[in-house]
């Protein structure tokens, strides 16, 4: 495994490859601590998916016997009626192995289409987001990056599905670049939101330009920039810490999705990864405000910079789907 996380890893300005190796190292070994009896991880079959995503992006082979474990359980518990589950499952098999899981995948990648709401969005459960007119950001996100991975890897996914999507980014986008939550919650734009806003625009091909400029303006590794300010009063007092893990994921994802070094400047891998190793506990896992599973997932995730093998999978990663 050590050699494929030298792989993974790449040499930056700041901590050194062999710290962040390192970080790493104690991090997956924490996360295999956290698989339960039956294959799974966390509260969910989201939550076991996302953990096999990043064992396999952070070069743990897919015949190691957490993964194969954690693959069946997935094969059992999906589909699970949630938006969040039918992505992280597709994302986590497509990882895994997308020639071997071709038939679970293809069931995903059909609720998901059929799932979309009439403005492009996703909600939380697909059977009835497709009844729904509107969905949110955070849905909406991962269903079309996990479609986008899906395609990359010679699965069927209408063109129509991307282009719902776009057009639904393009004309929900604040005035100051970002984006919220949706158009009834938490509509202020904040990090994570806006990140994946960018990641989403990139993806269906539309200008992200605008989303970029707001990111590079207000981009700190240590805090969701504008977050306290999206959820107000109504969740309680909330900082622009929460969901600080997801936030750096979501700025990987925009950033690799658009082949981005820099924002505003800044080296964002550089810093993060910085943040990240400062604020490693002793055990390997990070935590706060996020679950432990949760945020070592998503710094495990940036780590290895995930998406850009999400998007572009080598040839041998790319199933053989016969179009019906």
């Amino acid at each position: 495994m050590a050699a494929a996380l030298l792989l993974v890893l790449l040499a930056a300005p700041g901590p050194g490859k062999k710290e962040a190796d390192a970080a790493v190292r104690r991090a997956v070994a924490w996360l295999r601590t956290e698989q339960k009896a039956d294959g799974s991880f966390g509260q969910n079959a989201g939550e076991s998916g996302l953990c096999l995503m990043a064992l396999r992006h952070s070069g743990v082979p897919g015949a190691d016997r957490a993964c194969m474990r954690a693959a069946r359980y997935l094969e059992r518990a999906l589909p699970d009626g949630s938006v969040y589950g039918a992505a992280l499952g597709m994302l986590a098999l497509l990882a895994q192995s997308p020639e071997r899981h071709k038939q679970e995948i293809t069931k995903l990648v059909k609720h998901l289409v059929a799932g979309q709401c009439r403005n492009g969005q996703w909600s939380y459960a697909y059977r009835a987001t497709a009844r729904k007119k509107a969905g949110d950001n955070s849905n909406t996100q991962l269903a079309i990056l996990a479609l986008a991975g899906a395609r990359a890897r010679r699965f069927v996914v209408p063109k129509e599905v991307f282009e719902k999507c776009g057009a639904y980014f393009v004309g929900s986008q604040n005035e100051d670049g970002g984006f919220g939550y949706s158009a009834r919650q938490r509509t202020r734009s904040y990090g994570s939101m806006t990140a994946g806003g960018a990641m989403a625009l990139v993806l269906c091909g539309a200008d992200s330009e605008a989303a970029f400029q707001w990111l590079g303006a207000e981009f700190d590794p240590k805090r969701n920039r504008g977050a306290a300010a999206a959820f107000g009063k109504k969740k309680g007092k909330r900082g622009d810490n929460f969901w600080k893990h997801y936030w750096l994921w979501s700025v990987e994802r925009a950033c690799s999705v658009a082949k981005r070094k820099d924002l505003g400047g800044r080296d964002w891998y550089a810093e993060g990864i910085r943040h990240l190793i400062d604020t490693q506990h002793r055990d390997g896992d990070w935590k706060n405000p996020e679950r432990s599973v949760q945020a070592t997932c998503f710094a495990l995730l940036f780590f290895s910079r995930s998406t850009a093998a999400v998007i572009t999978p080598r040839d041998k990663d790319r199933a053989t789907v016969t179009p019906k």
